[in-house]
């Protein structure tokens, strides 16, 4: 049975990501983030303690009152910003979670104290969603719950091993994977105006046509995430202009994913991205063709990726499980076009009825296309496949 990971946008673990290698210096680095936000917390005033646990309900509410900025991120789908007043709206319940997946919220938050922005903590979150998409108020309350208790047992200790197990058994931390744990370190440097990490000059020197473009063994995912999060600079967008035909598999795929959470790609490096797409599909390089197409997903000039996605609904990309996953799980925001999303389903049902249920399910999850994909249940123009897979999902029953 084929697993699917929407998060990562793969249908199966064994789905090849190109991916290089993260160092274990900067694997470190970032698991130690996981902990450090609770240091700063603990040397909270002391009268904090009974005031959260008795009127704080939200973790902006949390937050503020421990005199902290931060910004909202979502680490779920794609690594993307979410702007603080749309998150209170959220965790209020004003507004449904943008980017759900199986249920739930990735999140992370980035906190500083207000006038120390040099010193960033991070929570990695995963908070549960009702069925209609909204944050559980509810998680909130118990998180922090958790919290107030660890800062009890010693507010001015430095973090030791009993507080290290204490956060790491709350059910609400998640530990992102390497990739995205690259892609968001190298977002929140880039969006504070931080140092790349240290592995961004020999990437630098690889992109821009410095070495041979075979000695790419010692680039590791952080350096190739500063150089997509940092397009604006150092003649970046025109170095991978010029890099894209001569890149090996390995390095050409570790940037596509890197990419397809950047929303600075400009009009001529989507341009070329889409291109090589077609030149790799012609190759039946398929994989690499799925990658670049994903490459696309938070590109501005929507209208190359959407032609671009037109092409390949015209190839043999349709016969490919790892396509669907990757439109669903990173290029989802295409389909709000009712009528990509008919060609969409009528394409998995025809091709892929296996992946239905689970495709629709997620789909159906998301705010933007809640009532679109509800609409296509309605259509009575649709081919007898699409109809026995809208069948199977309300009987229950599995192929």
């Amino acid at each position: 049975m084929l697993c699917l990971d929407l998060a990562s946008g793969r249908a199966s673990e064994s789905a090849s990501s190109g991916s290089l290698g993260i160092t274990s210096e900067i694997s470190n680095g970032i698991n130690s983030c996981i902990l450090r936000w609770l240091g700063y917390i603990i040397t909270a005033r002391y009268e904090l303690q009974n005031k959260i646990a008795m009127n704080m309900n939200t973790l902006t509410d949390f937050l503020q009152e421990s005199q902290c900025q931060f910004r909202i991120y979502d680490l779920g789908r794609k690594v993307a910003k979410i702007s603080n007043s749309d998150f209170k709206k959220i965790e209020h319940n004003d507004l449904p979670y943008p980017y759900p997946i199986q249920q739930h919220a990735f999140i992370a938050i980035t906190f500083w104290q207000v006038g120390k922005q040099q010193e960033h903590f991070i929570w990695f979150l995963r908070m549960p969603l009702d069925e209609q998409g909204f944050l559980k108020i509810t998680a909130q309350s118990s998180f922090i719950k958790m919290v107030v208790e660890a800062m009890g047992k010693d507010l001015t200790a430095e973090i030791g091993k009993e507080l290290q197990e204490s956060l790491a058994s709350n059910p609400f931390i998640f530990k992102p994977n390497a990739e995205k744990l690259a892609i968001f370190n190298a977002s929140i440097n880039a969006a504070f105006i931080r140092p790349a990490s240290s592995f961004y000059p020999a990437a630098l020197n690889y992109f821009s046509g410095a070495t041979n473009w075979n000695e790419w063994q010692e680039l590791g995912i952080q350096g190739v995430a500063d150089i997509t999060a940092r397009l604006a600079y150092d003649n970046n967008q025109q170095n991978l202009i010029n890099a894209l035909p001569h890149l090996p598999q390995q390095p050409l795929q570790t940037l596509a994913l890197c990419l397809e959470h950047q929303d600075q790609i400009s009009t001529e490096l989507a341009t070329a991205i889409a291109k090589l797409a077609d030149i790799e599909l012609q190759a039946n390089h398929q994989g690499n063709a799925i990658l670049l197409l994903r490459a696309l997903a938070s590109a501005r000039a929507v209208g190359i990726t959407k032609a671009l996605l037109e092409k390949q609904f015209s190839s043999e990309l349709i016969y490919n499980e790892h396509w669907y996953v990757g439109i669903a799980g990173r290029l989802w925001n295409m389909l709000e076009d009712e009528t990509l999303l008919n060609r969409f389903f009528e394409s998995l049902a025809n091709h892929h009825a296996s992946l239905f249920p689970q495709l629709f399910t997620d789909l159906v999850a998301i705010p933007a296309l809640r009532d679109k994909v509800l609409k296509q249940l309605r259509l009575s123009a649709r081919s007898p496949a699409l109809s026995e897979a809208i069948g199977i999902l309300f009987s229950g029953v599995n192929k």
